[in-house]
């Protein structure tokens, strides 16, 4: 047996709702009401619905304006609408509503039995599409572990065999560049492989942060260790300027040694032989009466291609190549920037980047001492 759909109907007319309403009572359907698209953006995200009826001609903010701003709110972005026009024949409004996301359209006066069958018909769609996700997510899940497991052991094992290097003995040249090479390769699929299944879990809703105190620096330096044999191979020159007495945070330090092996990975790969990349971290806190501000800014440079302008925008959304990818000819997957936005802003704090193309490119990020309490309550 199906559930009964919940339909909002957003019309500024309150005897057209109170019609409706009296049309509906009999039947298999649910029935909230808005006079105001300002007032159907407050039930949509409170409310939850299952389809709404927007009517486009109303006073203030018409129902084109209502729907990009239920298409731009995470809460709302998918829920179906349905657009209701005053007349069949006006062709420019369907078009206009169907290309800012309407599903559907209707035109007045409403024919009860085709509003229900649109609405079901929607409904088992949207349902399909969750189901359709869900199962995605679970078999994302399963490959990304079953491909894990055996890359975790061969890294163990290189580390294993390059500890003669990094101990002084003396091992033949093209050994040594073999086993950094295999390493290079496996760390790098490591960290796709966690980059995707981050993805996946934050495109379900299923990211739990493991909130810890962390040190920053030493998060850094870890991660700058682990990829030390790859700049000194390229002979890329490191640069530190660490603040002395930079304070321990919450947070979750696995994520954050992520944010700090993708954004470091990235200036290996655009960094060219014998550049220059540049790590900060320092801890600003305002002394100003009433301020709030009191946070750890760590920044990233280095050398390189640089980034066109017009790209800066686009460069944290997922799959993004961009102009720097193709001078530099680094293959990826475009998920790493993305991953690092996602794991700065659940903390609460944001990710910049600035860069001329030709010049030095810099990625800064901020993490507040404590992350916001509607985190830490998901967590």
């Amino acid at each position: 047996m199906e559930e009964i759909p919940t339909i909002l109907v957003v019309d500024d007319t309150e005897d057209n709702l109170d019609l409706l309403e009296f049309a509906l009572k009999r039947k298999p359907v649910k029935m909230l009401r808005a006079t105001s698209g300002k007032e159907c953006l407050e039930v949509a995200a409170q409310k939850q619905p299952d389809v709404i009826l927007l009517d486009i001609q109303m006073p203030e903010m018409d129902g084109f304006e209502t729907l990009k701003r239920l298409r731009a709110s995470k809460k709302t972005a998918n829920i179906p609408v349905i657009f209701l026009t005053a007349q069949r024949k006006d062709a420019a409004s369907i078009e206009q509503g169907l290309l800012l996301g309407a599903d559907e359209y209707l035109t007045k006066p409403i024919d009860i039995d085709e509003l229900l069958v649109r609405t079901r018909s929607l409904v088992r769609l949207k349902k399909m599409e969750v189901e359709l996700e869900r199962t995605k997510q679970d078999f994302m899940a399963m490959l990304i572990h079953d491909l894990r497991s055996p890359l975790g052991g061969i890294s163990s094992i290189l580390e294993l065999l390059e500890e003669p290097i990094l101990k002084g003995y003396q091992v033949q040249e093209v050994h040594k560049e073999l086993l950094l090479s295999a390493e290079d390769a496996t760390r790098r699929l490591l960290n796709l492989i966690n980059d995707m299944l981050d993805l996946s879990k934050f495109e379900a809703g299923k990211m739990k942060l493991v909130y810890e105190q962390v040190n920053v620096i030493e998060t850094a330096q870890k991660i700058i260790n682990q990829l030390y044999p790859q700049f000194k191979q390229k002979g890329i020159n490191l640069n530190f300027n660490f603040m002395n007495d930079v304070p321990i945070i919450i947070g979750d330090g696995q994520k954050i040694s992520q944010v700090f092996t993708n954004l470091l990975s990235n200036s290996l790969k655009f960094t060219p032989p014998k550049g220059n990349v540049t790590i900060e971290i320092k801890h600003v806190k305002s002394t100003g009466e009433g301020s709030k501000d009191n946070y750890i800014i760590s920044s990233i440079s280095n050398d390189g291609p640089g980034i066109p302008p017009d790209e800066l925008p686009t460069l944290f959304e997922r799959y993004k190549q961009g102009t720097a990818s193709k001078i530099a000819q680094v293959k990826g997957t475009g998920l790493g920037l993305a991953i690092c936005k996602m794991i700065v802003e659940s903390h609460g704090g944001s990710i910049t980047a600035e860069s001329e193309p030709g010049k030095l490119t810099t990625f800064r990020f901020t993490l507040p001492m404590q992350p916001p309490v509607e985190s830490r309550e998901k967590a």
